[in-house]
């Protein structure tokens, strides 16, 4: 049974009652969000999302409450110290939490639909209280603005407050311009009337589809201010007149549009909506860019990327070491790719490939030696690790960037003559250098220490490396159908006809295309463990695809018997990822293979010597 009861409509009680608003505390709310950590290490306010079931909005954690813990998503707090703050520069609401008691966590969201506080009084602005503006800092506030809003009388902000609900209620008819400018972030499906003044920092290339509902086209490009980034997505005969209307790097007026929940598997942007411009969308250009910024990166170190999981999406900041030939492949299905690989470097000493496609792959001159930003690159983790660009990835030459100056007079300096340890590499132990050998072979641990230190718990779970004999295999449902459309893998169900139907893409395809889900037993010298591989480590594994084991498993037993019994009992190094996984109501840690290599016979023995010579010697 809970031990909690959400104060549900406190959070708007907070901003209409009085007596509410003077003393804050009290209130028992759940973590609706909570802002991601930042991938280059720069330290952020502790801002949190916080709801009472009914409204949610921004919270601040400051004092004893930013030092404590932190939170996560789901988690039950009642607030023992806080203060309302109301900012009317911006229109802005948050609760101050200066301390807390964590009443549960691990809980469901009661109600993921709860309405967005900001938005709910922009469109009743006259059911709240008239209070003084705050003096907190606000990572989506002026400061500035907000500090010299306190130095006005109360009267002086009456006056103001009311003028703002003026111009929120009557908008000039004749341009955009005079309209209430609204953040990206304050976007939702809440909201009725509002106008962002954004930026095009991305835009993509009209796309063409064919399926059984008839033709289509649609197309797609993100909008940028300094609060974040929102994707926009338009079809058919919209597609054709906004990929006209916008321009990469312009700044625009934007109102109209509908808001509709994000779809992840076509965004690296992290806002939970989209816009959806349609013939109402009214768009304007814009020619004062003041506080619009060019771009927006989250840049992660190289050195970073092999914690990171199999197809997310980073911003990376390197310098080009190689640039390889171009060159064409051919996919199972028998479309044809251009591609070309470069290799990036940077301080942290590591090397990765990045993946160019198509026409960007043809057209790509950048000489080595220049810097490269790219935004939403995919990591994958087929032998190794490497980068792959996508049709939402951007990638910026030479960027005007304090951080890319940085990195230039690096390598001119000291990283060009530098040596780099290639992620890639790490897939065949074959490849790697005696360094690298050295490096990988050091960082193993034993399956008890593993087990023993809890690695799995944290947010994001953990990586580690083991050697490792392969002890049993399982051969029942190893594989599931996938869809055979190009990017879509989503599993898929016979139909009486015989055709195999994808809810995702809409379609029947005569036959599926089967991916490894592959369950196996390893073990050392101290315990033994259950592992998952994916389709691209178990293919690795077993040297065979599944569709073809699929095969052998049903006309040819024998066969299919010899294959899978090959790999046991030998040993490997696998690299594995630790993550919590909750089924039927219980807590589990679920380990996954993110790679795996034979054993380098020599590089062992090279190792143990060195260890045991060092041991002579000290």
């Amino acid at each position: 049974m809970s031990n909690f009861e959400l104060s549900k409509g406190d959070l708007y009680k907070l901003f209409t009652d009085q007596e509410r608003y003077d003393n804050s505390s009290g209130g028992v709310y759940q973590v609706f969000n909570v802002r991601k950590a930042d991938a280059s290490g720069a330290k952020k306010k502790p801002l949190i999302m916080i709801t009472d079931g009914v409204y949610h909005m921004k919270s601040l954690l400051r004092g004893s409450a930013a030092t404590k813990f932190q939170l996560q998503r789901g988690d039950i707090i009642r607030v023992t110290a806080g203060e309302a703050n109301y900012f009317p520069q911006r229109n802005k609401y948050a609760l101050a939490i200066d301390d807390f008691e964590l009443v549960e966590t691990g809980v469901e969201l009661v109600n993921r639909a709860s309405k967005f506080l900001d938005a709910y009084f922009n469109e009743h602005p006259n059911e709240r209280l008239i209070v003084p503006s705050s003096n907190i800092e606000n990572t989506t506030t002026d400061a500035t603005s907000a500090n010299n809003a306190t130095e006005q009388n109360p009267s002086q902000q009456q006056q103001q407050q009311q003028q703002q609900r003026k111009q929120s209620n009557f908008p000039s008819s004749h341009s955009q311009k005079s309209k209430p400018i609204f953040a990206i972030e304050q976007l939702s499906p809440y909201q009725n009337i509002w106008t962002i003044k954004a930026r095009v920092s991305y835009k993509g290339e009209i796309k063409k589809w064919h399926n059984q509902r008839g033709d289509g086209s649609l197309f797609n490009v993100n909008f940028l201010d300094t609060s974040g980034e929102i994707r926009a997505t338009a079809f058919n005969e919209n597609a054709e007149k906004f990929s006209e209307i916008l321009q990469e790097g312009k700044v625009y007026y934007v109102s109209k549009a509908r808001l509709q929940p994000a779809k992840p598997q076509f965004t690296n942007l992290t806002h939970p909506y989209e816009l959806n411009l349609d013939r109402d969308t009214v768009i304007e250009e814009c020619f004062d860019e003041d506080n619009v910024p060019k771009t927006h990166f989250n840049f992660i170190k190289l050195d970073a990327i092999p914690n990171q999981e199999n197809n997310t999406n980073v911003d990376v900041l390197g310098v080009i070491q190689t640039v390889n030939p171009h060159f064409e492949l051919t996919s199972r299905a028998g479309k044809r790719f251009d591609r070309r690989d470069i290799s990036i470097v940077d301080e942290s000493g590591f090397e990765i490939s990045v993946g160019l496609w198509n026409q960007q792959a043809i057209d790509f001159n950048l000489p080595e030696g220049s810097v490269v930003a790219i935004k939403g690159v995919r990591v994958s983790d087929f032998g190794g690790k490497s980068l792959s660009m996508g049709f939402n990835s951007t990638l910026v030459p030479n960027p005007e960037i304090p951080e890319a100056y940085s990195l230039k007079g690096w390598y001119d300096s000291t990283g060009r003559n530098g040596n780099f340890t290639s992620l890639k590499q790490e897939a065949g132990s074959n490849n790697i250098s005696s360094a690298n050998q050295e490096k990988f072979i050091s960082q193993r641990i034993t399956i008890t220490r593993a087990q023993a230190e809890n690695l799995g718990k944290s947010e994001k779970g953990d990586y580690f490396s083991v050697k490792a004999a392969i002890s049993f295999l399982k051969v029942d449902n190893f594989a599931y159908p996938a869809c055979s459309n190009e990017n879509c893998n989503k599993k898929v169900i016979e139909q009486p006809d015989g055709t195999w139907r994808c809810e995702k893409c809409e379609t029947n395809n005569e036959a599926p295309q089967w991916r490894y889900m592959l369950t196996i037993s390893v073990m050392d010298e101290t315990n033994q463990l259950w592992l998952t591989l994916f389709n691209d480590q178990a293919e690795q594994l077993l040297d065979i695809d599944a569709n073809k084991l699929i095969a052998l498993k049903e006309n040819d037993p024998e066969e299919f018997t010899k294959i899978t019994q090959s790999i046991q009992m030998n040993q490997y190094d696998f690299r594995i990822r630790a993550r919590e996984d909750s089924y039927n109501d219980q807590t589990r840690i679920r380990y996954t293979v993110a790679n795996l290599h034979k054993l380098n016979y020599k590089g062992e023995a090279d190792y143990l010597a060195t260890r045991l010579s060092n041991a002579l010697l000290a």
